[in-house]
This record gives structure tokens, sequence and C-alpha cells, in this order.
């Protein structure tokens, strides 16, 4: 079950029934002194959450915070999550990706997109002294055609997955900035982004995409290896900028549905993706290191001399 955010039921089903952005504030850039008002949530399935947000609230509360519990309640300049990656991205839509600067807090498993739990430690001094630096998450979006004629917009901050929904393999027309690709044939494909990139996309085989490079990863899902199909069978990174369209043949017997990042759409015949022109902000604390935190979380911590050599390799090669 998907990580819920501590919303009232009023704004849930007001995010449900109008944009959430017309509730969010909408600022680009904040410092420290700028920071007078929180929005903190925490996944409501996990009891270690809600019991260190209840500790932060009383110490922010005590530092002169302002802290919200609703987005549609209070002036914010800084939205606070306390769970997991799951939760980061749940709050991120409901939130209609807000241009708010978001820090999240890891309280999950893997926690790729968060700072670490050691951190709530000296948080309330890290936040007073404006400690962080910024990476931008790049937010796309899909247009989705579907069976029935009607058209339904999506975006996604992690990715796209299409995928089928019979036993049938999918048969997919590829084309990129307007010209035919690929006549792929498998399972599906994966579109992620640099953030996306650590997750289904790395699993199905493609590659992690570094923050600071701006691109899109094309990953198919089990192609037909078999001469007469074509199938893609290697990733494909393209540019941001890059316009892509996948259109689906055979159907209904070959259906498929679309997931923006875990959300399915079904019964869908033609998708084009984008950069949806958005960007959210994400906080990390100043001595985080992508590269270090990569190696330790799927790599896996491993002993090193005191100038970063691996432990037995002193001697030479």
């Amino acid at each position: 079950m998907p990580a819920s955010v501590s919303l009232p039921s009023c704004v849930a089903t007001r995010i449900r029934g109008s944009p959430f952005s017309q509730l969010t504030p909408r600022i680009s850039h904040v410092s420290c002194s700028e920071v007078r008002g929180i929005l903190c949530l925490s996944d409501t399935h996990n009891p270690l959450a809600q019991s260190a947000r209840r500790d932060l609230v009383q110490q922010l509360d005590g530092a002169g915070f302002r802290v919200y519990d609703s987005a549609d309640v209070g002036d914010y300049q800084l939205v606070l999550l306390l769970g997991g990656d799951g939760f980061l991205l749940e709050s991120l839509h409901g939130l209609d990706f807000p241009s708010t600067p978001v820090l999240g807090v890891n309280f999950g498993s893997v926690g790729f997109l968060m700072n670490t739990k050691a951190c709530l430690s000296g948080l309330l001094a890290a936040l007073q002294e404006w400690r962080f630096r910024s990476e931008e998450l790049l937010v796309l979006e899909a247009e989705a055609e579907l069976e029935d004629g009607g058209t339904t917009v999506l975006r996604a901050v992690n990715d796209f997955v299409i995928e089928r929904l019979t036993g049938q393999g999918l048969r997919l027309r590829l084309s990129v900035d307007g010209r035919f690709f690929n006549q792929f044939s498998g399972d599906g494909l994966v579109f992620a982004t640099p953030a996306g990139s650590t997750a289904y996309n790395l699993a199905a085989g493609g590659p992690v995409l570094h923050p600071d490079m701006r691109g899109i990863v094309v990953t198919p899902l089990y192609p037909h290896r078999a001469a007469p199909f074509h199938s893609l069978e290697f990733p494909l990174v393209v540019p941001v900028t890059a316009k892509l369209q996948i259109e689906a043949d055979d159907l209904p017997k070959r259906g498929l549905r679309l997931l923006a990042d875990g959300r399915p759409l079904r019964r869908v015949t033609t998708i084009r993706i984008r950069d949806a022109g958005r960007r959210v902000r994400l906080l990390r604390l100043e001595e985080h290191r992508f590269i270090e935190t990569l190696s330790r979380k799927f790599i896996g911590e491993s002993e090193t001399t005191s100038d970063g050599r691996p432990r037995g390799r002193e001697g030479g090669s």
C-alpha cells in the first residue's frame, strides 16, 4: 500500500477535485531568514516517523518557527517530510510538485532521495544557519490517449512505466522528436528522470544518471530477442528537450497501462512524454555527496584507508 500523507480529509478531497498548486506557495529561492513557516508531514503508516515529527515540532515551535500540518492553512516557505522515498513521491504528487523547497528525512528502507535520520539531532541548527545544498528534480509530463477516446495528462518525478495488461507482449511504435525510432515488442518500457534512474530503471538494467545531467532514460523491459521483431534491447538516454511518442498496436488484444510514479492508468493507446517545465527543489545537507550516497545505498559500505582507497590496496594495484 502506498504511503499516505497526513492531510485532513477535506484537503485530500481538494487535491482530487481542484489544482492543488493554488494552495501551495510558489517561491523559487529562499534563505534561512525567509523561512518562518514550515509544512511538516509524516507517513501515517510509520510510527517512528510520527513520533519523530512530534518531537521535531516541539523543537521548531520553541525556536520560533510556525509549523503546519495542513497544506491549505498558513504561509510556509519549506516542506519537511518524514518517511521513505515512497512517501516523498506521494507527497510531491499531493502538493502538485511544489517549487517550495522540500527537505526529506528517511524513515523507510532505501531513502535515496532523503536525508538520514541522524540529521535530526542537528536539523534545527542546520535550518537556522541554512546549511543545505539544493538539487533540482525534473518533472515529466505524459499526455495519454485512451481506448474510449478520452485524453488525460499525468506527471511524474521518478518515472513513467508502460507495461502489458495481458499475457500478450506489447507492440509499440517509439518515436523521438517526431522521427520513428523502433517498433518494440516486449513487456514494456521505462522512461526515467535522473532522480528515478536509481529505481525501476536501474533494476531493469538501465544506467544511473547523475542529478546534474539533464536527460531522460528509456529502458526496455524484457524485449523480444527474435530477429523478426527488431526490438530495442539497450537503454537510450535522450536530452530533456526530447519529445517522445509511444503508439500501441494490436489493441485491445495487447492492452497496456501507464504508471506515473506507480500510479496506474489503464487502456491507453498513445502516450506523448516531455519535460513538464517544472522543477522540485530538494534540499540535502551540505555534506551530502551523490557518488558517496550511491555507493553506500546500492553497493554497500566498504572499509577504506584515510585517503579513500579500499583497505588492503595501500601497497599498490
